[in-house]
């Protein structure tokens, strides 16, 4: 017991022996019953002060370690160059490799006012085949507002509501998120709810930082909408204290699947990620797995296995130079994103498809960066067709939370889920606020 819990007990024993005294002239059962009150209340500022004191030994132990660490990485003679202390430089490494992508939000603060996100885009010059697939001239791509953070010692919460669905005819998808996390000690929590499915990299990366007007057209055939409702496990494995395992991050889960709105075959859905950050190379590294079932269209037998696996890895070599690559194969979905079951039209059971994209950004200037990034999705369930696109673009960040993109696209054919650029230029500016 530490010296503050000490003085607090004994103010606390002390005024529960002067109340003792001043209720002699009660009689035994009033005096019992005020004793059992004064009892319950200290009992309940005990644990308060202890939980508060874990949760200061936590912070000041992790203050020390990377405080360790950092001098550690200054002495030697293979850490970053001096130019990564830039906050530019810093923030640059931070987007491409994304330490915290699936962290709980036990950091975070709720506040009266909520994230807000706007995006709007402008888009020309469809693709041949593109017809309704294409959304021209102007558009309200995101229209976002979100609250998530630490509600108590060990309890956090998010909830994140959606209007552009909305004024597109879809008012159903208002809601993004909605969880609530039990935090069980400072490297493992509970999450349950709706939210973001923890599978590689582009599937979790935010559309405020994201570089390319939309994720990898793999996101959109396997994991569309990229929500789902189930209960995810996550932590990390410093409490191991081994040197290798420190930076390994461990997500397991158990979801509804079948991409989410068409969830109707009474199974669930087993998600597992791993994945280790090398601070001082600047790399990181996951694997991601889904074992589960999909649904099969009326009247058809056979393999209806939902098994999907990736590899990712996002590297940062100089401060101005970030590459990042990610590959998923699987078997073929059978339902394109809808609240109903719709089928896709080329599905077979049995059949499998596979997507990857590499994408390499540069850092001009401290605000401005150009990018370009190779996408390819095989055997798309619609069409059965291979579908390939690449992207080059340039976007520069207005005032710290905005960004203005430009990005010009050469893709061979049409994609068909939850994919809306199928056209060749696209302007985009968003802000967070």
């Amino acid at each position: 017991m530490g010296k503050t819990t000490k003085i607090v007990v004994s103010a606390l024993l002390t005024c529960a022996l002067l109340s003792i005294s001043y209720a002699q002239g009660a009689t035994p059962e009033e005096r019992l019953r005020e004793l059992e009150r004064k009892l319950e209340q200290a009992t309940k500022q005990l644990e308060e002060l202890n939980d508060t004191v874990r949760v200061l030994r936590a912070e000041i132990d992790r203050i020390k370690s990377e405080t360790a660490a950092g001098k550690a990485v200054a002495k030697s003679s293979d850490a970053i160059p001096p130019s990564a202390t830039d906050s530019a430089a810093a923030v640059f490494v931070e987007r491409i490799v994304e330490p915290r992508l699936g962290a709980n939000v036990q950091a975070e603060s709720i506040r009266g006012k909520p994230e807000i996100y706007v995006q709007v885009r402008y888009s020309a010059f469809p693709l041949s085949d593109a017809g309704d697939e294409f959304e021209p001239n102007f558009s309200l791509t995101r229209i976002e507002t979100r609250w998530a953070g630490r509600v108590a010692n060990r309890l956090g919460a998010g909830i994140e509501i959606q209007f552009h669905p909305a004024l597109d005819g879809s008012p159903e998808e208002v809601v993004n998120d909605a969880f609530v996390e039990y935090y069980l000690n400072d490297h493992t929590t509970i999450r349950a709810g709706q939210f973001v499915k923890p599978f590689g990299f582009d599937i979790q990366q935010s559309s405020s930082v994201r570089e390319s007007p939309e994720r990898a057209i793999f996101a959109g055939y396997f994991f569309p909408g990229q929500r789902d409702r189930g209960v995810l496990l996550s932590g990390d494995l410093r409490f191991m204290r081994v040197a290798g395992l420190r930076d390994v991050q461990y997500l397991v889960g158990a979801f509804n699947g079948n991409r989410f709105f068409t969830d109707t075959n009474r199974q669930l859905n087993f998600l597992a990620r791993m994945r280790k950050v090398f601070d001082e190379r600047r790399l990181a590294l996951g694997f991601s797995m889904q074992l589960g079932k999909q649904l099969l269209p009326p009247g058809v037998s056979g393999n209806n296995d939902e098994n999907i696996f990736g590899v990712d890895f996002q590297y940062a070599p100089t401060d101005r130079l970030g590459m990042r690559g990610e590959f998923v194969a699987g078997n073929m979905p059978s339902t394109l994103l809808s609240i109903e079951p719709e089928f896709a039209s080329a599905f077979r059971p049995g059949r499998h498809s596979s997507g990857g994209h590499v994408f390499i950004n540069y850092r001009l200037t401290n605000r401005d960066n150009v990018y370009a990034r190779y996408d390819q999705f095989n055997n798309d369930p619609v069409t059965s067709k291979n579908v390939r696109a690449f992207n080059f673009g340039f976007f520069r960040e207005i005032a710290g939370p905005s960004r203005l993109s430009f990005d010009y696209q050469f893709k061979n054919r049409s994609s068909f889920n939850d994919d809306a650029v199928n056209g060749r230029l696209n302007i985009t500016w968003g802000i967070v606020f």
